[in-house]
């Protein structure tokens, strides 16, 4: 059993996530950084502050042994995800099956595996969701929807747990540079991609505050803002306009 106070990262090998381990071990934090590429998790294990542990999402039983480490856990940032960046009819339900463990059925059963520990030591949750969980996104339908999951998954335990002192938070980023957008259909969208440096500076003042919702960028935010003011209907033929002009584009 771990009784150091940690706060665990998932998707730790690249990305946000990579950004936000290495950021918090630079102010003394210790992360437990998670991923599948072990060689990955041996190079951040070479900054101080920073243990690399395997962690296989798709895999339940992985996910039990891996909780049941721990006995306090002062946080945690769920921010492993996976997309598929297409027309629904162009994948397939394994595909589909792959997004919604990853990005759904995982983090719901490493929050209720840790429950305890974070119980024990009134720790605190951070769910990276997506500005795509809070407005419609084709060419990305599942992802939208595993997303929008954890957003109210993500609210609604945060008023449950309050009462246990577990503060839970909502993070909803843009799109990011990072290998999960390094794809051709992305590329005529670069512009609009955010620095994976300045988004997790966002996302660890986020876990620092720890308020219900926030949605980094001013880009974003009005995007999120036209989603309440427009119907929801108008907001899905507009974003399908822009990513289908990009696919144009990309071909």
């Amino acid at each position: 059993m771990s009784h150091t106070p940690n706060i665990i990262i998932t998707g730790a090998t690249s990305g946000l996530g990579r950004e936000m381990a290495v950021q918090m071990a630079a102010r003394g934090e210790h992360v437990i950084a998670c991923g599948r590429r072990a060689a990955r998790l041996a190079e951040l294990e070479q900054i101080d502050g920073i243990t690399g542990q395997t962690l296989d999402l798709s895999s339940p039983p992985h996910i039990d042994n891996f909780c049941a480490q721990f006995d306090t856990v002062s946080g945690i940032i769920l921010n492993a995800g996976v997309t598929f960046v297409d027309r629904f009819d162009a994948g397939d339900v394994a595909t589909d099956m792959s997004l919604i463990q990853t990005n759904v059925a995982a983090n719901v059963q490493l929050i209720r595996g840790l429950l305890p520990a974070l119980k024990a030591s009134k720790g605190r949750i951070l769910i990276v969701a997506s500005v795509g969980g809070l407005t419609p996104l084709p060419y990305q339908a599942v992802y939208a929807g595993t997303k929008a999951f954890m957003v109210n998954f993500g609210l609604s335990l945060r008023e449950e747990l309050k009462s246990d002192g577990v503060q839970v938070s909502v993070f909803a980023p843009g799109g990011i540079k990072t290998e999960m957008t390094d794809i051709p259909v992305m590329k005529t969208l670069e512009n609009d991609l955010a620095p994976v440096a300045d988004v997790a500076r966002a996302a660890i003042k986020t876990y620092d505050k720890m308020p219900a919702l926030f949605v980094p960028g001013g880009q974003n935010k009005l995007i999120t803002l036209a989603a309440k003011v427009f119907p929801r209907h108008v907001i899905a033929a507009q974003a399908e306009r822009i990513y289908r002009k990009a696919r144009q584009d990309e071909s």
